[in-house]
This record gives C-alpha cells, sequence and structure tokens, in this order.
C-alpha cells in the first residue's frame, strides 16, 4: 500500500495495513544526525515516513540574521526553530485599514508545495500547513492584546479572525488545484491546565469562525486535521463538531488520555499522536520508548483511525537514537492484526 493512501484510510477511520506516522515539524538537525544531511524530502525516503507537511511561502524583510518581518507586518525572531512573533501591526481597529493582505494566488506562494509533490507526492502524503482563525489573529496582536481585546475589542478580534478565514479558505482552493488533498490547521488554544480563554467565551467569539473555516476546507474537499496542545476537553466535542477529520496531538502533558478520546470519539474522528516528546523521545531508554510506542497502538490503534507520531513535534532536543527507536517500532508492532 502507497503511504498516502495509509494515511487518507487512517483520516477516514479506516484501518489501512500497518498505522501511518508522520510530525508537522522535523528540525532538520535532528534531520541531518540521523542521515548525514538536512534535506527532509530525502528523509522522509530513508526512514519511510508516511507523509511530509509544507507551509505556503512567505516572503521576508530581513532585519539581522536572526529577525525578519513577513507579508503580514509580523516581526519575528528567530532564537531555535520557532520564529517568535515579537513586532506587531495592529493595535486597534483604525490599524484594519493600512493592513496589507499578503496575496493568497501569488505564485511564489506555492514554490515548496510544488516541489514537495514533484518529489514525493506520488507515493507519499503531502500537508499542507494553513493558520485557524486563533493563530493569525494572535500574531497580528501579540499575545498579551490578543487575549486582552476578548474583552476590550470583541469586534476587531472577529474581523480578524473573518479574514483569517477567508485567506486560509483561498489558500486551501488554490493547493487543491495543485492536488493536494490535507491541510492541518492550528495553533494552540489551550495550555496544560485549561482553554486560554474561557469555554463560554470560545463558543461565543471563536468557534463559529473556526466552524466555518472548516465547513469550507471540507468543501473544497480536503481532510481536515486540527493540531493544538494542551488541555481541550471543555471543548473537544465542540472541535470535533466542527466536522475536522482528525485531531491531534491529544497531548499526554496536559493530561489528556488518548484511551478515553479513542472510546468516546473514535468512531467519529481520527487520533493522531501521542509520544512524549518532552522526556520519552528525549532522554528515555530505548526500552521506554517502545513502551510508550506499544502503548499508545494498544489504546488508539484498535481497529482503524489512528496516527502515531510525537506529542507535538521532532525539535531540536530530539535524540535521534530515541526517534531511530520509536520508528523502529511503529513499524513493528503498528502492523495490522496489531500484536500488542
Amino acid at each position: 500500500m502507497k503511504a498516502k493512501e495509509r494515511v487518507k484510510i487512517a483520516l477516514s477511520g479506516g484501518q489501512p495495513d500497518r498505522i501511518p506516522t508522520f510530525e508537522f515539524i522535523i528540525n532538520p538537525n535532528v534531520i541531518e544526525k540521523m542521515i548525514g544531511q538536512r534535506d527532509e524530502i530525502e528523509f522522509i525516503r530513508a526512514m519511510d515516513i508516511d507523509a511530509i507537511a509544507v507551509a505556503p511561502n512567505m516572503k521576508k524583510e530581513v532585519i539581522d540574521d536572526r529577525c525578519y518581518k513577513d507579508e503580514w507586518g509580523i516581526t519575528r525572531v528567530s532564537y531555535d526553530e520557532y520564529p517568535n512573533p515579537v513586532a506587531f501591526p495592529i493595535k486597534s481597529e483604525r490599524d484594519l485599514k493600512s493592513l496589507a493582505i499578503p496575496d493568497p494566488d501569488a505564485e511564489y506562494r506555492f514554490n515548496d508545495i510544488n516541489r514537495v509533490i514533484k518529489e514525493v507526492g506520488e507515493d507519499k502524503a503531502v500537508i499542507v500547513r494553513l493558520r485557524d482563525v486563533f493563530a493569525q489573529p494572535r500574531d497580528l496582536l501579540g499575545y498579551e492584546d490578543f487575549l486582552v481585546s476578548f474583552y476590550t475589542q470583541p469586534d476587531l478580534i472577529e474581523r480578524l479572525m473573518e479574514i483569517s478565514v477567508d485567506y486560509n479558505t483561498r489558500l486551501a482552493k488554490n493547493v487543491k488545484e495543485l492536488g493536494v488533498r490535507i491541510v492541518v490547521v492550528g495553533d494552540d488554544i489551550a495550555s496544560n491546565s485549561g482553554l486560554l480563554i474561557s469555554p463560554e467565551m470560545y463558543r461565543r467569539i471563536v468557534l463559529p469562525h473556526f466552524t466555518k473555516l472548516i465547513r469550507n476546507l471540507k468543501a473544497a474537499g480536503m481532510f481536515v486535521i486540527k493540531h493544538t496542545d494542551g488541555n481541550i476537553m471543555e471543548v473537544v466535542t465542540d472541535l470535533i463538531d466542527t466536522g475536522i477529520d482528525c485531531l491531534d496531538p491529544i497531548d499526554p502533558l496536559a493530561g489528556m488520555d488518548i484511551e478515553y478520546v479513542k472510546k468516546t470519539y473514535g468512531h467519529r474522528v481520527c487520533l493522531k499522536g501521542n509520544v512524549d516528546c518532552v522526556h520519552t523521545l528525549v532522554d528515555a531508554s530505548a526500552d521506554h520508548v517502545v513502551r510508550e510506542v506499544k502503548a499508545c497502538i494498544r489504546k488508539a490503534g484498535v481497529g482503524g483511525g489512528y496516527i502515531i507520531s510525537s506529542s507535538n513535534s521532532i525539535h531540536s532536543g530530539i535524540s535521534p537514537v530515541n526517534y531511530r527507536v520509536f520508528l523502529n517500532a511503529v513499524k513493528e508492532f503498528g502492523t495490522y492484526p496489531l500484536q500488542v
């Protein structure tokens, strides 16, 4: 079975030949330590990983070797692997008049996506990373002002969410024309202790826009994976009700119980996750890695509808040895019928 078919069957809730595995972000330093070069496409091939995630291209106005301004006017600084926003173009509704929304139809926007499709699209699933209605407004306002604005400027929050819906819907339609059928939308709406805003406020302000985005993506013919870290149990039913195909990563460090989520919602949504990438894949023994892989497969893999992965990403602190142990264990114990 081709890898991309394996992924699509799992996303549909079905049982492929084996449980698929892939990550949304794999740090190039880890890649280099494992295969001697930093090319992610070569890594995906060499490690027999089922999918590769790629983001639309964004032009950057370079400020220095770590700092740049993106096309939205957000200044970002890269200290390690994530470009953290540090200066923001929006303070109030007046700033919306001067906000330059990047062109979602620009040809260069799809350079990396086209390259990945050409290189591995015949066999591997290609997944495009989009933003959702929480992440884009957050980065336009800055985290603190974003959260405060739910109380002081709710109309501004909703307008920015509308912009996010329209922009990401258009991107999805464009990548569908290129042959992509899977998107992942993020970012985090919760911490380890719960939602970043009250469940009532989430349902009243955020959920209608998120629901519209998901319905637009589904109408465009996409499989949709929703990513969020943290404990989302207060709204997990609401998220699934929007029509998402997969929920990631069922965060174990936030107390998310993948066995409970599987038993309760596994008939409605595919699950992705959730091998601990803070401890297990960083500095645990090989035996511990194998035990955790087997436990995740046993709890979530029965009957299909499961994609095994880290609990967030393959970041720079991941042990290359442990990640290789993880991948080997997935192939050994994740083949159907399961023997765990």
